[in-house]
């Protein structure tokens, strides 16, 4: 026999489930939201309307949700990280095989070519191929790179 608050429940927890577990904090999860409020409402309300009448009420739910908590989501999502620094690439000193600007290039190291830039900081403009430069970070899978001193 067909209970639209546990209709409501099941779908409400798969939804939830199929958000945290595959997709992780995606707009799902309003909709879902809004299948578990539906259930709490019908359960609480003894209030059992047709299939149609439950979609609409999870709909009109969902939607309420979306609109107060899109904000909150969007701010949690794009929340400050921290870059890894970690890299052991990071004070490395290479070779440079392609001409390398402050706005790109091409360096190849340990059989991988890797984009690469000089850091807004340098005050070369470009290093040519052959030139020495130090690996001073990495942003975006980018070798920020800087002059090396020439040796005396």
């Amino acid at each position: 026999m067909y209970d639209p608050a546990n209709a409501s429940l099941v779908v409400g927890l798969a939804l939830l489930a199929l958000d945290i577990a595959v997709i992780g904090l995606s707009p799902l999860m309003f909709f879902a939201i809004g299948a578990l409020a539906t259930s709490a409402l019908l359960y609480l309300t003894g209030f059992r309307p047709s299939l149609l009448e439950t979609a609409a009420l999870a709909a009109t739910l969902s939607l309420a949700t979306a609109l107060v908590g899109r904000k909150p989501l969007q701010r949690f999502q794009i929340a400050e990280v921290q870059e890894d620094t970690s890299s052991d690439l990071i004070g490395r000193e290479l070779t440079t095989t392609h001409a390398v600007t402050k706005s790109g290039g091409v360096v190849y190291w340990s059989g991988v070519e890797w984009r690469a830039r000089l850091a807004a900081d340098s005050r070369a403009d470009s290093l040519a191929p052959g030139a020495r430069a130090r690996v001073t970070a990495i942003e975006n899978l980018e070798l920020v790179l800087t002059p090396s001193a020439p040796e005396r």
